[in-house]
This record gives structure tokens, sequence and C-alpha cells, in this order.
């Protein structure tokens, strides 16, 4: 198993960032995806999708993908049916929800990728 985090600073409130990466190519499945609570409340991902195939629909509710500290880190993740990875490549646009502790941050979006 392998944590790949994708990463992006959201200047402002209300900003919309675009994340693309590929996939690392030495793992088979994205099998899950979490964030944690620091992005605030309200945020969506507008667009979701591994090599043009929907990830979640669009103008998804970040908050079901959120944890916190207090959450046992094996237990953080939203899991998904298994996507093929082996460097596809992923896009997501995120809305932010003008509710963050401060801004500038660093949006950090965690995907679990498994070869089993």
């Amino acid at each position: 198993m392998k944590i790949q985090v994708l990463e992006k600073q959201v200047a402002a409130a209300g900003e919309i960032v675009r994340l693309v990466e590929e996939l690392d190519y030495r793992y088979a499945k994205l099998t899950g995806v979490a964030l944690l609570d620091n992005v605030g409340v309200d945020c969506t991902l507008l667009t979701s999708n591994v090599d043009g195939a929907e990830l979640f629909p669009d103008n998804f509710e970040v908050g079901f993908l959120q944890t916190n500290a207090f959450v046992p880190p094996d237990k953080r993740f939203f899991s998904i049916q298994p996507r093929d990875a082996k460097g596809k490549k992923i896009n997501i646009d995120f809305k932010d929800g003008s509710s963050a502790n401060g801004y500038p941050y660093v949006l950090r979006i965690y995907l679990r990728l498994s070869n089993d």
C-alpha cells in the first residue's frame, strides 16, 4: 500500500484550484481518498476523474471525505470501488468553501493506492 498526496495552494476564499497528476505507476489500484478538516466546510469537488472516468459525481461535497486528528490513521480513508491506477492521470477541480482557518493554505488530497 502507498499513500500518494496531491498538493495545491488555495490563495483566497472561494478559489477554484485544479489538481492534475499521474497516479504512481508501481501501484495497480486506487482504493481510497481522504482530506483533512483544515479546508473548512462547504467545499466541493466540482469535477473528479481518473483518465476521464468519473471518480465522484460533479459538485461532490468534500465533507464526505474529510477526517480529523481524532480518527485513527488507518480509518481516515473514504473507500471507493477500486480503480485502475498504474500511471493514469487524476484530475480534480476543487472549490474552496470560504471557511478555512486562514488563507493561503495548502490543500492536500490523500490517495490510497494498492497492489492487492
